[in-house]
């Protein structure tokens, strides 16, 4: 389904909301050990970058995740994200939950996620956009594709797409 840039262009144009995976897509998808601690992932300060420049740009930056870590519930607060589901079995249910809350409609609503469990969401927002190490059935499904990898700046590269399609002030 990739789209050529004129109709990406007009996807972003009007968004509003974008929201996140977050393992796999924020992440690089592994996990570590850490004695005492428990499980953890990394997460790349550029990604948090991109996210932060568009909350400043006025748009509403969300997570819904199908896990449930404490290093994410950590990393999600630090990014100041007000709306974020964890261990989600039905992550549009929560996209709904969310758009009635925020009452905007799901074409003016972003998702980047990197699993056929987030297919239905995908298919749901006006938006969609997947790492390059999704499993090629999500990458055919989504409008747009990340060069970078998970983890390493995919997530902000959608971010600065974004904002460079949208219009100015």
């Amino acid at each position: 389904m990739n789209q050529d840039l004129e109709s990406l262009k007009a996807r972003v144009r009007h968004l509003s909301v974008m929201i996140f995976d977050i393992d796999g897509t924020l992440t690089d998808g592994r996990i570590f050990w850490v004695p005492n601690s428990g499980w953890t992932q990394m997460y790349s300060v550029r990604d948090g970058m991109g996210i932060k420049r568009l909350q400043e740009a006025g748009i509403e930056v969300a997570a819904i995740s199908g896990g449930d870590s404490l290093s994410a519930q950590m990393r999600m607060q630090s990014l100041g994200l007000r709306h974020v589901h964890f261990g989600s079995q039905d992550k549009v249910a929560h996209f709904e939950k969310l758009l009635e809350l925020l009452k905007v409609s799901a074409d003016r609503c972003g998702y980047m996620g990197d699993e056929v469990v987030d297919l239905p969401l995908l298919k749901a927002v006006g938006f969609s956009a997947a790492p390059p190490e999704a499993p090629d059935e999500v990458r055919a499904q989504v409008h747009y594709v990340a060069q970078k990898a998970a983890g390493f700046g995919a997530a902000r590269e959608v971010c600065e797409f974004i904002l460079r399609h949208r219009p100015g002030p």
